[in-house]
């Protein structure tokens, strides 16, 4: 199998936008209101923390971490979409949304419309969430689809690595262990949501012992995938320091990572936990060169400010000019928002000039359309 095609099927971003516009390039740029694919909410943790962690490799580690107040509208407005856009995505950025307080709220108006939701999270607060409110139970109940899913991002196989990658001293480790052993009990012979874990590679975690030792814990737990990658350079800085990131660190150490791996990874798509590996060819900052930007079309962003985002890659403070403006519960104002976005003439280059970078999905999508010009998807 290709690079490509050895991804599960969450993870295969040209056929996931090509499905939402009905395989139907001319809806792109054509001026009218065209919903995307998602929205994804970066709510803002307890408003006095966005995290938990300090990840040394977090991508909002040097940007403006500005928290707001805005989570009720944020959920009016959802109301009045009634269902238009089909997924919502909690996390991302800088955020641990399991510290907010609405959370459960976001998802159950999700579910309430017949909508999907993911959830990106570093797992730490899954036991005492249960114990406190059954979210754990709540979350079980609420999925009823293969495209929900919750994805904990431990980037660690042991308590002594996971404390140095996270730069905390407790140990959280064996809690978010529990917390998806609980996961997996309560769902049960029920497929969703599904469980995926994330594990990005650094020097504290890479080594075959520490890797041996968590795709053993995984495989015990029987979660559905287990992804290993390494990490980005940081947000913020400039695209010629990314660039040299790039060569001198992040291509060497992810061919060095895959080789670690390798005797682990799936061959087969009905192997569970489904364990792959992302190689650094899907984040690489040397193909961001295109023009036109088409992601869009496959999300807008809450930031956690309280301002609504051309993307999420971008949304803080720091990059002001991807702002489309206030979280609002007028629909009437959003809808102007999301056709706004949808500007073929918006130069991408602008996003790298200000720090910013494609993700894997925006890179993906974007490579794609720039290189096919007005060929379908």
């Amino acid at each position: 199998m290709s690079k490509k095609d050895s991804r599960p099927e969450g993870y295969q971003y040209i056929k996931i936008i090509r499905d939402h516009l009905d395989g139907d390039d001319k809806t792109i740029f054509n001026g009218k209101l065209k919903y995307p694919r998602q929205m994804e909410v970066h709510l803002p943790g307890n408003r006095l923390i966005p995290c938990n962690f300090e990840c040394f490799y977090c991508q909002g580690k040097i940007v403006n971490q500005a928290l707001g107040q805005w989570e009720e509208k944020g959920l009016n407005l959802i109301e009045k979409l009634k269902g238009s856009i089909p997924y919502y995505i909690y996390g991302g950025a800088y955020v641990e949304p399991l510290l907010n307080k609405y959370l459960l709220d976001y998802l159950k108006l999700t579910k309430k419309y017949g909508n999907n939701f993911g959830i990106h999270t570093n797992g730490s607060l899954l036991l005492e969430l249960e114990e406190e409110k059954e979210f754990c139970s709540t979350l079980v109940k609420l999925a009823d689809s293969k495209l929900d899913y919750i994805s904990i991002s431990l980037d660690a196989g042991s308590t002594d690595s996971h404390c140095k990658t996270k730069n905390i001293k407790d140990d959280w480790f064996s809690k978010i262990i529990e917390g998806v052993r609980l996961l997996v009990k309560l769902r049960g012979r029920k497929k969703y949501p599904v469980i995926r874990v994330c594990y990005l590679m650094n020097k504290y975690n890479s080594s075959k012992e520490e890797i041996g030792q968590i795709v053993r814990i995984m495989k015990d737990a029987a979660v559905d995938s287990l992804r290993f990658s390494v990490p980005y350079d940081l947000y913020g800085k400039k695209f010629d320091k990314v660039k040299r990131y790039r060569n001198r660190v992040e291509i060497p150490f992810g061919m060095k990572c895959e080789e670690t791996v390798r005797e682990y990874l799936s061959k087969s798509k009905n192997e569970k936990p489904f364990i792959f590996w992302h190689p650094p060819d899907f984040q690489d900052v040397e193909k961001m060169c295109f023009k036109q930007c088409i992601y869009s079309y496959y999300q807008i962003t809450f930031g956690s400010d309280g301002m609504v985002y051309k993307c999420s890659s971008t949304a803080s403070p720091s990059f002001k000019k991807m702002q489309l403006g206030k979280i609002t519960d007028d629909i009437d104002i959003f809808n102007k928002m999301v056709i706004a976005n949808h500007n073929p003439d918006w130069d991408a280059g602008t996003c790298f000039s200000l720090g910013g970078r494609c993700n894997r999905i925006a890179l993906e999508i974007n490579e794609h359309w720039n290189d096919n010009g007005m060929n379908k998807l």
